[in-house]
């Protein structure tokens, strides 16, 4: 069962709502506090104001405490038609002078400012109101305490007011976030859009870079595919000449020896016959050779562009590529210097490169020299970050004037023309060693002869 595509545009947009989401829920927890803060503090000086009224209406006759209670001080209290309101006005003794006698009295206060708590009274919630007079009258001198308390109703209202009036415009800010995010992301997918469409476009051969333009958070994408077309269509152009060179270069030699068969066929003579089929094998093998050096050079560039660089030892590549030859090839093979300032010669690269770099480079030398010793040479720089090696034989040697020519592809040296070969084993040679990021070099020999590395 597959499963559900990512969306990245969906998901940046399902984070932003929930982030709005826990931050809606945090804001409006916190103005709803805030509101109910400001709605107690406006009626608390509301309420304040009524008890300070009743004071200021106290009097003492013939010694006793007496109250003309001022409707208006009750009256202002009615901001709202649900709200009810309380009061009660004791004696410094707390007896009741009058009012309410089960409201409940304030917390004694040392500071004798107004005081404000939340209470439930009536079974209704209540915020009650608290302010105290000194009332001097003789013995019965002290702090007369006045209490109004009214039910929330109106302070609800305005709570509830203040908190609409706040959330409505951050839901429509939340909205226009939401749509600002959606319209970004999609400007900011544009661009990948238009690029697509172009490789969409595009046939399967057009390995040209993309032309479209795009912004510079895009470019490096554009670069990054630029660079990997331009590899890919190196590869492919390698591919497609080894497969031209193929057809051109194997299309002698199988019509050679299909002649020679359709002769040798229609021959009596066995001694004729016999020349023929040599004749025939040796084009067979200048087939197979051609064949499997051709298939040697594009397997070096496929293994350069899609293969991983591991860190090899170019002495273990090289005795491998030594035991592989023939038992009398291998015999005249030697390490005449073998010298490094590692415990061994490390490289990095693609180990067919360098196995092709190392059997090309041993059979010229073994080919063109056949009466003599190869001397080979393996050494690391001073710093240990290169490797050279050197193949020496005692052979005609490469006039000046011929190495460079040598190093192209089917292109052979004067001294050589006897010799059977195609023309591609140093420039294979060139193609690895160029791949490992180093380079070939032919070198007359002192005495006789040449070296290649």
């Amino acid at each position: 069962m597959r499963s559900r595509q990512r969306s990245i545009k969906r998901d940046i947009v399902f984070g932003a709502i929930s982030l709005l989401a826990v931050l809606g829920v945090g804001l409006f927890f916190y103005i709803r506090n805030f509101s109910l803060d400001a709605a107690d503090t406006a009626f608390d000086r509301v309420l304040a104001a009524a008890a300070l009224s009743i004071a200021d209406n106290i009097r003492v006759e013939d010694g006793h405490l007496t109250l003309e209670l001022p409707l208006a001080s009750l009256e202002i209290l009615g901001a709202s038609r649900e709200t009810r309101a309380f009061y009660a006005v004791r004696a410094p003794d707390h007896s009741l002078i009058t009012g309410y006698p089960n409201l409940p009295e304030p917390t004694p206060t040392l500071d004798h400012k107004p005081h404000f708590e939340d209470a439930i009274y009536t079974d209704d919630p209540v915020r009650i109101g608290s302010v105290q007079r000194y009332i001097d009258f003789g013995e019965k001198s002290g702090w007369v305490s006045i209490t109004v308390a009214e039910t929330r109703e109106a302070r609800t209202e305005l709570a509830a007011l203040i908190v609409k009036n706040s959330l409505a415009p951050m839901a429509l800010a939340g909205l226009v976030i939401c749509l600002l995010i959606s319209t970004g992301l999609k400007r900011a997918w544009a661009p990948l859009v238009a690029l697509e469409s172009e490789l969409i476009r595009r046939s399967p051969t057009d390995l040209n870079p993309i032309q479209t333009s795009v912004p510079r958070e895009v470019s490096s994408l554009v670069s990054s595919l630029n660079i990997f077309m331009q590899r890919l269509d190196g590869v492919l152009s390698t591919l497609r000449r080894v497969a031209v060179d193929t057809t051109h270069e194997i299309r002698t030699p199988l019509a050679s020896i299909r002649a020679l068969a359709e002769v040798a066929a229609s021959e009596r003579d066995a001694t004729v016959v016999h020349s023929y089929v040599h004749r025939i094998r040796a084009n067979a093998v200048d087939a197979t050779r051609i064949v499997n050096q051709l298939l040697a050079e594009a397997a070096i560039a496929h293994h350069i562009e899609t293969s991983a660089n591991p860190a090899c030892d170019f002495l273990e590549l090289y005795l491998q590529a030594v035991e592989r030859l023939p038992s009398g090839d291998m015999r005249r093979c030697r390490l005449t210097d073998l010298s490094t300032t590692h415990e061994d010669f490390p490289v990095r690269g693609a180990p067919l490169a360098f196995r092709e770099l190392i059997d090309n480079l041993l059979d010229n030398a073994l080919k063109y020299a056949p009466e003599s010793m190869i001397d080979v040479d393996l050494r690391t720089s001073p710093d240990g970050s290169t490797v050279e090696f050197e193949v020496a034989d005692r052979g005609p040697g490469i006039p000046n004037d011929e190495k460079p020519i040598v190093l192209e592809r089917f292109r052979r040296g004067s001294s050589g023309a006897s010799a059977a070969g195609t023309g591609l084993g140093l420039n294979i040679a060139k193609s690895a060693a160029a791949a490992a990021g180093g380079d070939l070099c032919l070198l007359d020999r002192p005495g006789a002869g040449s070296s290649s590395g």
